[in-house]
């Protein structure tokens, strides 16, 4: 007889799914859509619905409804709470409900929605979830289907559920390439999520850095600090060990001698409202690598310090000779460039004539 596959630690335990009324659910704080604070701890719904509407592209959703009522074919996932059921799958379309159903809340979190008719309202009133009793049976259903799955989450939610979930199951021998293959992502993806991770949010203990301080008009790209973080000169500059990318993450990696380095990262990264700094990386490609190379040279680096000007710094990067050596070879490729396409010069324009004149001379 053929074994039965064993079950995972965190495999789906669904009940047979139910109605609920809407007035008792409620959002789940850990939801890892919040992208503002590292550590959600909103007080109110209206905070928790405004980080959702900054963050999860929530008005779409609202006219759907709005135009076509609740489509209650998809249950939620809640967890029972005494009387009432955390929502662990499904926080944005209890926002969109809750702003359809309380033009007065709705106003708090400054979102206009559109009149809804009484079939649309009686959608709202009762919707189908799926019961569990740890959060951890959900785990697998919900990071696949918003890692790699049909709703994706941007990188820092999915970089805050992976961490999450790891900090909760590496006492019991879980590994990260372990949640990684039950997420359907590639090991070297996960880690550098939950590296950056791990690191911002030592930054935000610290009181280094918080997201809402970024520079104005923004939107927070993770990526910029999860990209630098794989590079020699940051690791180097953060005091992270040579090893540390080869490990499995741990929390608060940068050593304490290290956090003013952190802190102008950070700013480097994404400006400061408070202070009135513009970001110097607008751009990951090149900016991240300029800045890395900057950081690999004392003199380079040293001018970045004091000054604050990428594309200064950057010149020193790179010896007088080194630079007029790239300089020659690029005037060269240009030439040979110029050189092909001259079947198309009329003769019309002299001052043509006289630049390769100059330029043979």
């Amino acid at each position: 007889m053929a074994k039965k596959p064993k079950k995972t630690k965190a495999s789906v335990q669904f009940r047979k799914p139910f109605k609920v009324a809407v007035d008792r659910l409620r959002f789940d704080l850990k939801n890892p859509r919040y992208s503002s604070d590292p550590l959600p701890g909103r007080s109110s719904e209206a905070q928790i619905i405004s980080e959702l509407i900054a963050s999860a592209d929530i008005a779409e959703l609202v006219q759907s409804i709005a135009a076509n009522g609740y489509i209650d074919i998809e249950p939620m996932v809640v967890m029972p709470n005494d009387n009432v059921f955390t929502v662990l799958e499904g926080n944005r379309r209890l926002a969109a409900i809750r702003l359809l159903s309380n033009p007065e809340l709705a106003r708090e979190c400054g979102f206009i929605t559109p009149a809804i008719t009484d079939e649309v309202a009686r959608s709202l009133k009762e919707l189908t979830v799926y019961a569990v009793d740890k959060r951890e049976e959900a785990r697998d259903f919900i990071g696949f289907k918003h890692i790699n799955g049909p709703h994706r989450w941007d990188a820092l939610a999915k970089a805050r559920f992976a961490a999450d979930w790891f900090k909760s199951e590496r006492g019991q021998g879980a590994t990260l390439q372990d949640i990684a293959r039950r997420l359907g992502d590639r090991h070297d993806t996960v880690k550098r999520l939950v590296n950056g991770i791990f690191v911002l949010d030592q930054a935000h203990k610290e009181r280094l850095f918080d997201i809402s301080d970024r520079s104005p008009g923004r939107a927070f790209a993770f990526s910029h600090l999860y990209t630098a973080l794989t590079r020699p000169g940051f690791q180097d500059f953060l005091g992270l060990p040579a090893d540390w990318r080869r490990e499995d993450p741990k929390p608060n990696p940068v050593p304490k001698e290290n956090l003013e380095n952190l802190q102008k990262v950070l700013v480097w990264l994404y400006g400061s409202k408070t202070d009135s700094i513009q970001p110097v990386v607008t751009s990951q490609n090149p900016h991240i690598k300029m800045l890395d190379e900057i950081l690999q040279k004392p003199i380079a680096r040293k001018t970045m310090l004091a000054r604050n000007r990428l594309q200064e710094a950057y010149t020193l990067v790179y010896t007088p000779s080194v630079q007029f050596e790239t300089a020659l070879l690029n005037a060269n490729q240009n030439a040979e460039d110029a050189l092909s396409k001259i079947s198309g010069y009329d003769g019309d324009d002299l001052s043509l004539l006289e630049a390769a004149r100059a330029f043979l001379d």
